[in-house]
């Protein structure tokens, strides 16, 4: 009796890291409405997303660029608001990107490659909303801001050229 215990309760313990570990540990802030961040396999709508989020990254890298680098003046909650959106946009359609990836009977490399700049792009767009509230110094903050938001929006405008 006591050595069917021992796997019962690995298997729980089991279940419950595997269900933490997929839930997100927050939700980013949006100010984009819920319906523009429904995940769908239809190119058609994550190429909206992607061209969204493309408006919204453009304005967090001017605000960026542009943003004080001493200490005692603040960003502009704008600026970070923007890049939240274009982080939440690009993180929808990248599943949406995921699921038509193996939904693809065919394997079209063009959608391969879609879903890998895309997934680059994503990674570096968390960059300005991950370090926001780091104890970075200013100056390193923004650089590094303005370097991966810069190329997460260089791999959307790759993206978006190839796609019809």
């Amino acid at each position: 009796m006591r050595h069917q215990a021992l796997p019962r309760s690995l298997t729980v313990v089991l279940a419950l890291v595997l269900m933490a570990a997929a839930v997100p540990a927050r939700a980013q802030k949006t100010t984009v409405p819920g319906s523009t961040t429904v995940v769908k396999r239809e190119q058609k709508w994550w190429t909206g997303q992607l061209r969204l989020a493309r408006e919204f990254g453009r304005k967090a890298l001017i605000g960026f660029q542009n943003a004080p680098t001493d200490d005692g003046t603040p960003i502009d909650e704008a600026v970070h608001q923007a890049a939240r959106d274009a982080y939440v946009l690009i993180r929808a359609a990248r599943y949406g990107i995921e699921n038509a990836v193996n939904d693809d009977k065919f394997h079209d490399p063009m959608l391969e490659i879609t879903a890998r700049k895309i997934n680059e792009a994503w990674q570096l767009c968390r960059s300005p909303v991950d370090k926001a509230s780091s104890s970075m110094p200013r100056q390193e903050y923004l650089a590094l801001a303005v370097r991966d938001l810069g190329q997460s929006m260089r791999l959307l405008d790759q993206v978006l050229i190839i796609l019809p």
